[in-house]
């Protein structure tokens, strides 16, 4: 049981790093008028919350990065490269909030603009991980204890998986609380997989080091610590949003988590709040186009949907993580199996 006290520092660094700073943080964006600009065709509850700041999406990144370092004994040669990838997103989510925030609009970075950035990361990110030892072209199958390499076409594979979630949970940061709560549960379940690869002997394609392993849990740990000490001022009503500096870290960070795992497959399943996100918006523009001007929800995303159902924030939130919750469970079980 000694990895399950490995864990808990970690968390509680990382709960410490970003629950103390909090209310500093809060009042520099304040007073550095780095405020919400709600858009127009969102919901009509949500223009109250104009004028929250956001970019608080700097105290979870630092304080999950911080809580990392500290914990970090000998297995980083995982943890850096990922690390590497949430600081990038990070930074370009940033960008695109600043962009925001000094325009006073809810524009940022221009679509292709974000499209580009994103890319390249992933791009980065894909190679690097199709290149190293302890990762390579193989993910594991679930269920059948076996693996498939991939090969070449893995780079575009984890492009695809990296976009996907970068966006995935950007659409999801919605509702007070909801990016941030789902990704909670997503964090806590990374920590016990990547706990369990070491005492899981006749791992299917796994290479790497068990330092390297527990190195990754103990990351996770981290991140799952910093997210609660995120939402205590980022539950419902939110005093501050991640914005995109919060949203697109933690997408290209469980993204890579899911990869540097080889268990990307899981990773719909982990996410199903990420998933349903981005299939409710793609199906929202596709019926609006394809059957000229209906609409499937609502609102999209989903969550845009529950809420003018009049369905209350904090429910859909609750709601969600007790999805992704079963969802991270049945992942676990899976990947065990």
């Amino acid at each position: 049981m000694a990895w399950v006290h490995d864990l808990l520092l970690p968390l509680l660094l990382g709960f410490l790093f970003a629950a103390i700073p909090g209310p500093v943080v809060i009042r520099f964006l304040k007073r550095m008028n780095f405020r919400q600009a709600e858009r127009k065709e969102g919901p009509q509850s949500h223009l109250k919350k104009a004028g929250i700041p956001t970019m608080g999406g700097v105290l979870l990144v630092l304080g999950w990065l911080l809580a990392a370092l500290v914990s970090m004994g000998e297995g980083y040669a995982l943890v850096l490269p990922v690390l590497l990838v949430m600081v990038l997103c990070g930074l370009m989510g940033f960008l695109d909030d600043f962009i925001k925030v000094s325009t006073g609009s809810s524009m940022g970075l221009l679509p292709y603009q974000k499209v580009l950035l994103q890319f390249v990361i992933s791009l980065l990110a894909a190679v690097w991980l199709y290149k190293n030892e302890g990762v390579g072209s193989v993910i594991t199958l679930p269920f059948s204890g076996k693996s498939w390499d991939l090969g070449f076409f893995y780079i575009p594979f984890a492009l695809l998986v990296l976009l996907g979630t970068m966006n995935g949970v950007n659409l999801t940061d919605g509702l007070d609380g909801l990016a941030a709560g789902t990704s909670l549960v997503v964090q806590l379940t990374f920590a016990v997989l990547f706990s369990l690869v070491p005492l899981s002997l006749g791992f299917a394609g796994w290479t790497g080091q068990s330092a390297d392993c527990s190195g990754m849990a103990i990351f996770s740990s981290a991140g799952a610590g910093a997210l609660m000490g995120f939402l205590l001022y980022n539950a419902y009503p939110a005093r501050v949003f991640m914005g995109d500096t919060g949203a697109l870290a933690l997408g290209g960070t469980i993204a890579m988590e899911a990869l540097v795992l080889k268990s990307p497959l899981l990773l719909p399943l982990m996410g199903i709040a990420f998933v349903a996100s981005v299939l409710s918006v793609m199906i929202q523009v596709g019926s609006y186009k394809l059957r000229k001007g209906k609409r499937v929800f609502k609102m999209a995303p989903l969550h845009h949907h529950f809420e003018l159902m009049g369905i209350s924030e904090p429910k859909i939130t609750a709601l969600y993580m007790l999805l992704t919750g079963a969802c991270c469970a049945l992942s676990i079980y899976i990947f065990t199996k």
